[in-house]
């Protein structure tokens, strides 16, 4: 709530060429804007804000946040707002982890950095006022993204923006990030080209115990949104976290897939 969405939706929907087909609901509900831009059709779904269930004690309230959530899993890319004076809430990593174990791309979105930058702030603890001061600094924004990844170690393939929905800064970038973010969603790489790869992989890096490493054999891409692979193995048991770790992170070296996450599933080859 107020972290600045419908500001930014209204942004976005100013800007663009032509608002296809408004559907606007009640102040609870998700409101959907169609907006065809340069010849692609986007669908923005500003959800109404989630609260924690501490919050929550009307009904209609805690239906706005089932609500929001099904908006979120009927996505593709999920735009992560964070309000840039208030930093990374525990909230904000809960609706995070909502969106990355449902497979949604996401974008993080920094809203309000012109506030951080004027020096302005509102009920700002002194903790965080502080932080706010050292803004003046010229390397401010690389700390303050590292404190971001920090809180959200998780996502650490989605791009980050700063921008400021009330002044418009910013918010242009945000269409071309959606195009790239939506390609390498649906990017595909064929068998042969993900086996040249893996050869090429020495999983002795993967700091594995002897007791749960496997015999890789071949690994394929079964799906698209999200990128989906099937590792063909020599057991079948469950893959060890560290195995998915270090594979994700050689595949995104290898392959990109920006602002994606990647499902590594295993199958015994028999």
């Amino acid at each position: 709530p107020n972290v600045g969405k419908s500001t930014l939706l209204n942004q976005l929907t100013g800007t663009s060429r032509a608002i296809v087909s408004p559907i606007p609901g009640t102040t609870r509900d998700a409101i959907d804007e169609v907006i065809e831009r340069d010849g692609r059709t986007f669908r923005f779904i500003d959800t109404a804000g989630i609260r924690r269930k501490g919050k929550t004690h009307l009904m209609a309230e805690k239906l706005s946040v089932v609500m929001a959530r099904k908006h979120l899993e009927a996505a593709d890319i999920a735009l992560l707002v964070i309000d840039a004076t208030e930093g990374v809430s525990a909230l904000d990593a809960t609706i995070a982890g909502y969106a990355h174990e449902s497979g949604r791309s996401v974008i993080i979105l920094v809203n309000k950095w012109d506030l951080v930058l004027s020096g302005e702030k509102r009920a700002v603890s002194q903790s965080k006022a502080a932080r706010i001061q050292e803004s003046k600094r010229p390397n401010d924004r690389a700390a303050y993204e590292q404190r971001l990844r920090y809180s959200l170690k998780f996502l650490n393939y989605a791009p980050v923006l700063f921008i400021s929905a009330a002044s418009g800064k910013n918010t242009e970038k945000i269409w071309p990030l959606l195009e790239e973010v939506a390609a390498e969603r649906r990017k595909r790489i064929p068998t042969g080209e993900m086996n040249r790869f893996l050869k090429h992989i020495d999983f002795e890096r993967a700091s594995v115990p002897m007791s749960k490493r496997v015999k890789i054999y071949y690994m394929t891409q079964a799906a698209v949104s999200p990128p989906t692979f099937i590792l063909f193995t020599d057991r079948p048991v469950k893959l060890h976290f560290s195995y998915q770790r270090f594979l994700e992170n050689q595949i995104r070296h290898a392959f990109g897939f920006v602002g994606t996450p990647i499902w590594i599933k295993n199958r015994a080859r028999d």
